[in-house]
């Protein structure tokens, strides 16, 4: 397997942070013009452990932010629940969030990403509805101790209502659910990559200009979600394949869960040191489709691999380390400090062995940590995977490409 481990280092005591694509994972991109159109991420909100919450931000740039109706209806902000992350806890009586009616949430197609746990599995939980009940454009609902319900009204006037056959959601993990469909391929429904449910519908749904509901459903009784939710993420079409893996490696390292298939991203496991952090990736998969430029979350942006072929993914994630330079002694002779935060590599196919997907640009963003001088920087890489930086040689060359963006090219 091929691994690697890097930091950026500064001749001079200066640090930094990026943009492009950075929606999850490095799918899509936060200035409301890809298609992601809905982006709830518990880690965003701003505060403190055991606060109710009016109103969760929409990070995709559409706008989408959902609100509570009342205080009443104010879910509970809680720290440190599943991976270190925080999420919100939905008290199944009352809480709920909706999100005005909006273009952006009127859709034909759509993939779905979600990570939660039920407090109690009670009919119902209706973790995502945008419509009323017969009057669904989408929903992801809960049932029958943890049935998914995904019923859908047609352009044609029907109505159907699919579910999973077993139990899935529970009251055990956060796990990485996700739903998608489109006309052209039909609905899937996963849960950590295992798929719960498949068909080849074909037909247009039907929209409607009602509200988005987080954690309940319009006009219906008894479907608030007695739950924990940290993250919501809407596409409005299907995900190409590599993109998908890279979306559900990033849930998985995030949320500390294992995927049943595709476990690119094996940075995030213990033994390996837990770099579960700002996961992001690039990648082939085996059909031919492909994400060749992405940044995610995080300050590193890598695009432009020279020899990527069908099955080899580069994912990358960090140890959560700090980003300033001072008290760090672990760096060769000539450098003056580096960055404490340290990003391990994955270069794998969909099977763990190593690959080689070429050269790749990788980009650095500085902004708001002080004057840089490009030829100040040096990256290290850990070539012999030891564990440390001080027997390794600097990299120079680095050039700035505007807006506090420094790179390091082929």
């Amino acid at each position: 397997m091929n691994i690697m481990r890097c930091c950026l280092v500064l001749l001079m005591s200066n640090v930094f942070i990026l943009k492009a694509q950075d929606g999850p994972g490095g799918v899509g991109n936060t200035s409301g013009t890809s298609g992601l159109v809905l982006w709830l991420d518990a880690n965003t909100i701003n505060s403190s452990d055991g606060a109710s919450i009016s109103s969760w931000t929409d990070n995709s740039g559409f706008g989408n932010t959902a609100s509570a109706p009342s205080g009443a209806a104010e879910p509970v902000y809680n720290t440190g629940i599943v991976n270190g992350y925080p999420t919100l806890t939905f008290d199944g009586t009352n809480d709920e969030l909706r999100a005005a009616d909006a273009a952006s949430l009127d859709l034909t197609a759509w993939h779905f990403f979600g990570i939660s746990r039920a407090g109690v599995n009670k009919n119902y939980n209706a973790l995502l509805v945008k419509g009323s009940d017969s009057q669904e454009n989408y929903e992801f609902l809960a049932f029958s101790s943890g049935l998914w319900h995904m019923p859908v009204l047609w352009t044609t006037g029907a109505r159907t209502f699919p579910n999973t056959t077993t139990t899935q959601y529970t009251t055990t993990n956060f796990d990485v659910f996700e739903y998608s469909y489109s006309s052209a391929v039909g609905r899937d429904v996963y849960k950590n990559n295992t798929n719960i449910q498949t068909d080849n519908e074909s037909r247009t749904p039907q929209t409607n200009n009602n509200p988005l509901y987080i954690c309940n459903e319009l006009g219906t009784t008894g479907r608030f979600v007695n739950g924990e939710v940290s993250e919501l993420i809407l596409f409005n079409a299907p995900l190409n394949t590599a993109e998908d893996i890279i979306v559900a490696n990033y849930l998985a390292a995030k949320y500390n869960r294992t995927l049943s298939s595709f476990d690119i991203y094996n940075e995030d496991n213990a033994g390996n040191g837990n770099y579960d952090h700002d996961v992001a990736g690039i990648g082939q998969a085996s059909d031919g489709s492909n994400h060749t430029d992405s940044q995610g979350t995080g300050i590193v942006r890598i695009s432009n691999p020279s020899g990527l072929g069908n099955d080899e993914f580069l994912l990358w994630g960090h140890d959560n380390g700090g980003l300033g330079t001072f008290g760090s002694t672990d760096f060769p002779a000539g450098v003056q400090g580096r960055m404490h935060r340290v990003w391990r590599v994955s270069e794998v196919n969909s099977s763990g062995g190593g690959v080689n997907v070429g050269n790749v640009d990788m980009q650095w963003d500085l902004t708001g940590l002080g004057p840089v001088t490009a030829s100040d920087l040096r990256l290290l890489i850990d070539t012999d995977n030891d564990g440390i930086f001080a027997d390794e040689t600097p990299i120079s060359g680095a050039t700035a490409v505007g807006g506090n963006v420094y790179q390091f090219t082929n």
